[in-house]
């Protein structure tokens, strides 16, 4: 068994950062998780790096994307520093200098042309570093913690969590024992970690999910806005429901990608800086909240991963959204007519409303005509969609300012403490756990 200070759970953004942020503390620090190494990793969801390094690495470098700072009960300006911080890290390990979002004239032009329709559009600074580059600046992030000491254990699926005394058990191919212990397992770990935090007696609270599709389209629509941010995020309510629809993800030139996991597989979205596609893809998300008596969003949204993987007979499903306006399933026949090529080709075709709710299907219907005022052609004929996308931002931990759960020395970050929504986020709230443990320690 290796009896460690710090055990960071987790070797995603937040457990990298983290591990980062230990550096010449003096503290016995391990990284642990159950895939593999860089240059190793065939999971898209485990591994070092998590789920991050198989995206485009898309940073989004203002407060007001990507979490709340308020959850955490800091203000975006106290937030920003850390922001700053995880950026100038990226770039240090071979992140490209360009920003995104820095035109004004053309943010103020699609301001204004969102605003007449109703959109809200919120912008700010970014940097696209591109699928393959982020694995390789990845890579050099995690050579550079182990020249600095920072021990791992890697391919180690950790089963069960155990309080001993005033120390931690992780239970595993490779037992641990730890005097902290940082969570920070994904969004593909979120719900073995709120099973096990109930069993620990560690206070969880239901959230919102989002829930909705992939839509894919010629890249040229998208390329006005691109000019203004390369990941714009657009917001609308729809109009039958009133709901609160996003745009998420958005890869100009990229590609349509499947997330296998154990009960389901889901869609998401990728870029390369130098392989492209005709096409551009950006999930598009309704905001889902249950309420009394049944509150639990994450076996709701489970549940609908499931029914579409069974529907897909255990691929994600595609439809021409031709087809599901005209509420008819597509076939290989009817995709065929559409002038361009999908390129996630390990998908279903199928009708998208037998396995999302029809409430989630009115909205997407209902927030592509609102999009496609800002983005004529959006609606044509040339427009696929891909189900389930599902977001499971749900399981939200009451945690202090320093991320520190109601159990003493036990933390929780990134997607999986339920406060933050991809890289950025998830590496600073790493950061500011590290921090805490630091200062309580003296070093």
């Amino acid at each position: 068994m290796k009896r460690v200070d710090v055990a960071i759970l987790g070797a995603g953004p937040a457990g990298l950062f983290a591990a980062e942020g230990f550096l010449g503390s003096g503290l016995e620090t391990i990284l642990v998780d159950r895939g593999q190494e860089p240059s190793r990793r065939s999971h898209i969801s485990f591994g070092v790096g998590g789920a991050g390094a198989f995206s485009d690495g898309k940073l989004n470098l203002i407060p007001q994307i990507g979490g709340d700072p308020e959850s955490i009960g800091r203000s975006g300006a106290e937030v920003q520093p850390y922001i700053d911080r995880v950026d100038a890290t990226f770039t240090r390990f071979g992140a490209p200098e360009q920003y995104s979002g820095e035109d004004k004239d053309a943010l103020a032009e699609l301001h204004k042309n969102a605003g007449r329709y109703g959109i809200e559009f919120i912008s700010g600074r970014q940097r696209h570093i591109g699928t393959a580059s982020l694995r390789q600046v990845i890579d050099r992030f995690y050579q550079h913690l182990l020249g600095e000491g920072t021990r791992t254990s890697l391919e180690n699926r950790v089963q069960r969590i155990e309080r001993k005394g005033d120390r931690f058990l992780l239970e595993g191919e490779e037992p641990i024992e730890a005097r902290y212990v940082i969570a920070a397992p994904g969004r593909a770990g979120a719900y073995w970690l709120r099973e096990e935090a109930a069993r620990l007696g560690i206070s969880t609270e239901y959230g919102p999910i989002d829930v909705g599709a992939r839509v894919e389209f010629p890249a040229e629509l998208y390329a006005p806005i691109e000019r203004a941010m390369y990941d714009a995020k657009l917001r609308v309510r729809t109009a039958t429901y009133d709901d609160l629809v996003r745009t998420f993800c958005t890869n100009p030139r990229g590609f349509v990608v499947k997330e296998s996991y154990e009960e389901f597989c889901l869609v998401n979205g990728h870029a390369e800086n130098v392989e492209k596609t005709e096409n551009t893809n950006f999930a598009l998300l309704s905001h889902i909240e249950l309420t009394d008596p049944v509150e639990d969003t994450t076996e709701y949204g489970r549940a609908i991963a499931k029914l579409a993987t069974t529907i897909g007979g255990g691929r994600p499903i595609i439809q021409r959204l031709k087809d599901l306006k005209q509420g008819r399933r597509s076939t290989a026949e009817r995709l065929a007519r559409v002038t361009i090529t999908p390129t996630l080709t390990d998908a279903t075709p199928g009708d998208i409303s037998m396995a999302l709710p029809n409430r989630v299907v009115v909205n997407l219907l209902e927030a592509l005509e609102q999009l496609d005022n800002i983005m004529p052609g959006l609606t044509s004929d040339n427009t696929f969609l891909y189900a389930p996308e599902i977001k499971f931002y749900d399981t939200h931990y009451p945690v202090s300012q320093s991320m520190e759960t109601e159990i003493p020395r036990f933390y929780v970050a990134g997607d999986a403490s339920g406060h933050c929504r991809g890289i950025v986020y998830s590496a600073l709230t790493g950061l500011i756990a590290a921090e805490a443990i630091r200062r309580s320690e003296g070093v």
